[in-house]
């Protein structure tokens, strides 16, 4: 399956200094949505309206991945992202672990299907009309060509072209992080989707300031070689966004207590 890389950018600036974007942009990077498309559309006006309020700049929108799972509406917050996307290019949606064993299911992993159920594929199923059970003892033929059915061919055609990175001036935009002593450009697809560990406890400069999602957090963190947007929106009612822009860094929260199985 093909696994395209998206470079925007090459200024770099050195490590002891403090990071920034490309020159003239604005960067706003939103963590793990999980299905939470009440989360998101709050997320979103306050996004919108905080660029409202800073100088005219030339502005980006990264998703970090994990649009899908765990949340009640994937099908309606894949439709607000593609369509994003399609709309302008300074939209960036980032390719997520959670997209990844989707796409993997729908081309007929059968361990990649047991997997995505076990992490969230569920509430992804239902969010299309689809009972987890029918699927649960498919064979993985039988399986794929469902998801085909009911997600469509185009969105996961869109999927499967997402970019698995972006950079930003001294920013490197991914899901999980990075392996830590290897360069950027030499970075596993594996590492990109689903490192944590090492890449955590990692004190280390990567050549860029990593800002990442996939682990969970209270808050967006701030970190001298990393920014985590992650804060498990699915189960905490909480969608964080990180702004960027020259060497300013601020976090941006929508806050819900309760969702709804309808939403959208």
């Amino acid at each position: 399956m093909r696994r395209n890389f998206a470079w925007f950018g090459s200024h770099r600036s050195p490590a002891t200094s403090l990071p920034a974007t490309a020159p003239g942009e604005r960067v706003y990077a939103i963590g793990d949505v999980h299905g939470r498309l009440d989360l998101l559309h709050e997320l979103m006006v306050l996004i919108e309206r905080d660029s409202r309020s800073r100088d005219e700049c030339a502005t980006r929108l990264v998703f970090l991945g994990d649009l899908i799972d765990r949340g009640p509406c994937a099908r309606q917050v894949l439709k607000v992202a593609r369509s994003a996307q399609m709309e302008s290019d300074q939209v960036i949606v980032l390719l997520g672990n959670h997209e990844d064993l989707l796409l993997e299911s729908a081309y007929g992993n059968a361990a990649a299907q047991r997997a995505w159920l076990q992490i969230g594929g569920e509430a992804t199923l239902r969010s299309f009309g689809v009972d987890p059970d029918e699927l649960a003892n498919e064979a993985a033929d039988k399986f794929a060509d469902r998801l085909f059915e009911v997600i469509g061919d185009r969105v996961i055609a869109w999927l499967d072209t997402l970019p698995l990175c972006f950079e930003s001036g001294d920013y490197y935009f991914c899901h999980a992080g990075v392996r830590p002593k290897v360069s950027l450009e030499k970075q596993q697809r594996k590492d990109l989707l689903w490192i944590r560990k090492k890449f955590l406890e990692s004190d280390l400069h990567h050549g860029a300031v990593i800002v990442h999602g996939h682990s969970e957090v209270e808050q967006v963190a701030f970190h001298h070689n990393r920014i985590n947007v992650d804060s498990a929106a699915h189960r905490t009612g909480v969608l964080t966004a990180v702004g960027l822009e020259a060497t300013a860094q601020w976090s941006i929260e929508a806050r819900i207590e309760n969702c709804s199985p309808n939403q959208g």
